[in-house]
């Protein structure tokens, strides 16, 4: 059977049967179709150097608008996706941070200071078992093999490395960001050590090629995941962004033509709400697919709805009308529930009552359940007000109003 039938049969046997191996075959076929096609041309690379002592990235996070979920395998290897979304800035700077460095000794270092660790390489072995999702640099190592700085099997790490010119070491850190933030952390992550690495070494690399080397890393560390992060996070301004059907995705973005009077009312009226609390997306992605690939209830058709929702809000913004595109942020959430049941939660629920006379429009950030909301203020509020009312409602806990800008 073709990929599409072949996920749906490993699903519907599962699940009469109750056998839980063949829903995990479900997802393995789409993981490895996926590898497949957006590695095929990217081999590991037995001739790469060196070319820089030192290389750093700096990638800003991402807001989504309209459209989440349709950039994620297999909905959009079928439909093909579309989403509404914008680079954003936290405290006027770009969070995600990723150098990569010489080093003299014959070894391959990563550290991470947002998570406290640090690991050293003298074998090769060790940097080719990516199985592990929870293993602290299982993104560094997927990283390096999609690259093509390391084979998927075999070799020797010291002959590499004298081939290279020398040992290296890759620091990352995503800046006083939390983790589960809703923002895209770790695709954005992803998407900067793939540039870092590609600058590093002297190779060329196409914004669409990027954007499916993430998703190589992503199926590779077992995490899942579509486009939209890595997409939004390279690009300046807010896109409309879509793709046609097909296992390797080609990306298509449209810059929004958005008067200075809109950016300005924009600027002045969304805000995003730190909710304090944290939600994987791991966990909640698979569920999202598995409703989608067993047809779930209303699922295909908010997940249709949403992706309409896209070219909609485009207009809106276009047309300079904000009230409209808070008015179908709405609607968003709406159909965002309809796709998973814990988009929100009681707290998220009250913290959306209790602010409602100040705003218009109101959505999650990701997946939601925790991490990060928006919403766009009333004419007459301001972003004081509602620091003010936040902090007066939720005086013992992290909830507030965050310093963000999108990065136009």
């Amino acid at each position: 059977s073709d990929l599409s039938k072949r996920i749906r049969l490993l699903y519907y046997f599962g699940t009469a049967l109750n056998e839980e191996n063949f829903i995990k075959r479900s997802f393995i076929e789409i993981k490895n179709a996926i590898i497949k096609e957006c590695t095929n041309d990217l081999k590991y690379n037995p001739s790469c150097t060196i070319v820089k002592e030192k290389n750093k990235v700096t990638l800003p996070l991402r807001v989504n608008f309209a459209g989440g979920w349709t950039d994620t395998p297999p909905y959009c290897l079928e439909n093909g996706g579309k989403v509404l979304n914008a680079p954003i800035l936290l405290d006027g700077n770009r969070p995600v941070e990723v150098c990569i460095q010489k080093i003299k000794e014959k070894k391959i270092i990563f550290e991470s200071k947002d998570i406290d660790e640090r690991a050293e390489y003298t074998s090769i072995s060790s940097l080719q078992d990516v199985d592990d999702p929870f293993e602290p640099f299982s993104l560094q190592k997927a990283c390096l093999l999609v690259c093509g700085i390391i084979p998927k099997s075999g070799g020797d790490l010291n002959e590499i490395l004298d081939r290279l010119g020398s040992g290296f070491i890759i620091r990352s850190e995503i800046i006083d960001t939390p983790k589960g933030s809703g923002l895209g952390n770790t695709s954005i992550l992803a998407a900067a050590c793939t540039k870092a690495v590609f600058e590093f070494f002297g190779m060329k690399i196409n914004e669409n090629d990027l954007y499916n080397y993430v998703l190589a890393i992503e199926q590779i560390m077992s995490t899942g995941g579509g486009w939209q992060d890595q997409v939004g996070g390279v690009s300046k301004g807010i896109n409309l962004i879509t793709s046609n059907p097909g296992i390797k995705q080609i990306i298509t973005k449209k810059k929004l033509n958005i008067s200075e009077k809109t950016i300005e009312q924009l600027k002045a009226r969304f805000c995003l709400i730190y909710t304090g609390e944290r939600r994987l997306s791991r966990n909640i992605l698979k569920e999202v697919i598995q409703r989608y690939v067993g047809n779930v209830g209303d699922n295909i058709r908010a997940l249709n709805k949403i992706k309409e929702l896209a070219d909609e809000m485009t207009f809106a913004l276009e047309s300079g009308n904000i009230d409209l595109f808070a008015s179908l942020l709405n609607c968003h959430l709406e159909y965002s529930k309809m796709i998973d049941s814990g988009t929100t939660n009681g707290l998220i629920e009250k913290i959306f009552d209790l602010v409602d006379d100040l705003i218009d429009g109101k959505m999650v950030c990701g997946a939601g359940g925790g991490g990060f909301l928006q919403v766009i203020l009333k004419k007459n509020a301001t972003k004081e007000m509602l620091h003010n009312k936040l902090r007066g409602l939720f005086p013992d806990s992290e909830i507030d109003v965050w310093d963000c800008t999108i990065d136009f």
